[in-house]
């Protein structure tokens, strides 16, 4: 582990949550943070999407010769994954010296994890003096971190809405909405992915702001980017011809983020952490003969609704756990879906019970435990 992991190993990310910009306003205002250092800001909400929509529009935008930044969550592996610059995370010396040198500021204003990872890629960004920068939600917007107050000139997107984080945004979809609108600011241009039009509707009659939408026609279909990816590749496309006023050539080169249709010999890692994202994997793989699914949830989720939805895909359902993370579910207890605690043994189970391709989804923290479990042992796929 890094300097920075070490010191919020026992920290965890949603542990203590309290939603509140103060500290990481202060905390920037210490340390002479400007803005402008970040060149030409990008700032990503919404409920799914987020994620590849950053990552397609980061490489069109590098590959094209701009220096470009991004700031996004969850990591895979690796919590340098959460801060890249030009096609490279930050290295763990990059991540150490950042927080050495700003450590007793960290400490002094509380800065929770997510804060602090935050605070870490702009302070590492404003070094590089990037192009573009772009910087993804974590959880809402109107009170995450990356919502401070000292980032104000920046293009606002929104991506596909649901429900998410129930606990604490609520339940109430178009409250969920405003929590997303919360990153708007008075001059801020709008960019809004293909959503439900009860969607667009509420937020053309919440916000002055200007708003550019994506409409159904002018979503590309390839097979490079299968749905529900071609949607964030269309709004990728979208926003880079946006800023620079000319057209995005395609380039099939592009890659999904890790853990998203992702393959690895007859395992497809396809993470999707909320039940409009659980109902485009089931869009996604319901025809394409998937043999088992192996797949957990948070205790914040419902289970049953996500069992009953991936039925779709398989009958051959393994729910397990995410050890080590007090928001996993603990056991589960049903008559037609297998319940193994360890991950590694859910793994081993489907490889030795079903002949064919297995899909892990769920939390991105499953598969990432997979992931890295498959890479360790090469007899495993």
């Amino acid at each position: 582990m890094n300097k920075f992991e070490s010191y919020y190993a026992d920290k965890f990310e949603f542990k203590n949550l309290d939603l509140s910009l103060s500290r990481i306003d202060n905390a920037l205002k210490e340390a002479g943070f400007n803005e402008k250092s970040l060149g030409r800001i990008i700032h990503i909400a919404g409920t799914n999407g987020k994620g590849s929509t950053s990552y397609f529009l980061y490489q069109m935008l590098q590959l094209s010769g701009y220096k470009t930044a991004l700031f996004t969550s969850p990591h895979i592996l690796k919590i340098n994954e959460r801060i890249s610059y030009n096609l490279s995370d930050i290295s763990d010396d990059n991540m150490d010296n950042i927080f050495n040198q700003y450590k007793d500021l960290i400490i002094k204003n509380n800065l929770s994890y997510f804060e602090a990872v935050f605070f870490t890629a702009v302070m590492y960004f404003a070094l590089k003096s990037p192009d573009f920068t772009i910087l993804e939600t974590g959880l809402g917007g109107r009170f995450d971190a990356t919502n401070t107050n000292l980032i104000n000139n920046k293009l606002c997107v929104i991506t596909s809405m649901g429900h998410d984080h129930a606990a604490y945004l609520g339940n109430n979809i178009y409250g969920i909405i405003n929590e997303k609108l919360g990153i708007l600011r008075d001059n801020s241009t709008l960019v809004l992915a293909y959503n439900k039009p009860f969607v667009l509707e509420h937020i053309k009659n919440t916000v002055k702001n200007e708003i550019k939408f994506i409409e159904k026609d002018m979503i590309v279909n390839n097979n490079d980017y299968p749905y529900p990816y071609n949607e964030n590749y269309t709004t990728a496309s979208y926003i880079y011809n946006l800023l620079l006023d000319k057209e995005y050539k395609y380039n099939p080169s592009l890659k999904l983020p890790p853990c998203r249709m992702e393959q690895i010999g007859n395992v497809i890692l396809d993470g999707s952490h909320n039940m409009p994202g659980i109902l485009k994997i089931k869009e996604t793989w319901k025809k394409k003969n998937i043999n088992a699914v192996i797949f957990t949830v948070t205790n914040d989720r419902n289970i049953e609704n996500t069992a009953e939805i991936l039925k779709q895909v398989s009958p051959n359902l393994i729910v397990t756990t995410l050890p080590d993370n007090i928001r996993s579910i603990h056991e589960y207890k049903n008559n037609d879906i297998t319940f193994i605690q360890s991950p590694i043994d859910a793994f081993k189970y489907a490889k030795s019970n079903f002949k064919g391709t297995i899909l892990v989804t769920g939390s991105f923290y499953l598969c990432a435990y997979i992931k890295e479990y498959i890479n360790g042992s090469s007899n495993e796929v």
